[in-house]
């Protein structure tokens, strides 16, 4: 049995409130991490499974206070996507986005690539 750990796990993060597993890598959400911004690690093992290694912790580029990015993670070869639940919490709209992010270097580092967000969104919509 392997468990997995964020390097800088603090209480109350919600790390692994969203998991995604993809031959090698695996992708958990931290949804309340850094006053609800959110966050979300890579791990990737190198053994078969025997042992993983975190590679990368990503976070939006946009993030703000209550953003709760991590939510819900997704991955796909090179690409990794990210929920998050309540933008604009703050504001009251809580529209929600997705954001996307890619490697090139084989998990060594990711950049985001897109931010989604519904053509038709509203208030409360938690997209």
């Amino acid at each position: 049995m392997v468990k997995l750990t964020a390097s800088d796990a603090a209480n109350y993060d919600y790390f692994g409130w969203s998991v995604a597993i993809a031959g090698g890598t695996v992708v958990v959400g931290s949804r309340k991490d850094n006053v609800e911004r959110g966050s979300v690690y890579v791990f990737r093992t190198s053994d078969g499974g025997a042992s993983y290694g975190q590679v990368a912790k990503l976070m939006a580029a946009d993030a703000a206070v209550g953003d709760q990015f991590g939510e819900s993670v997704a991955i796909k070869g090179d690409t990794v996507v990210v929920g998050a639940y309540a933008p604009s919490w703050g504001g009251g709209s809580d529209y929600g986005k997705a954001y996307v992010f890619r490697t090139s270097d084989g998990g060594a580092t990711y950049a985001q690539v897109a931010k989604l967000t519904a053509a038709d969104g509203a208030a409360s919509d938690y997209f």
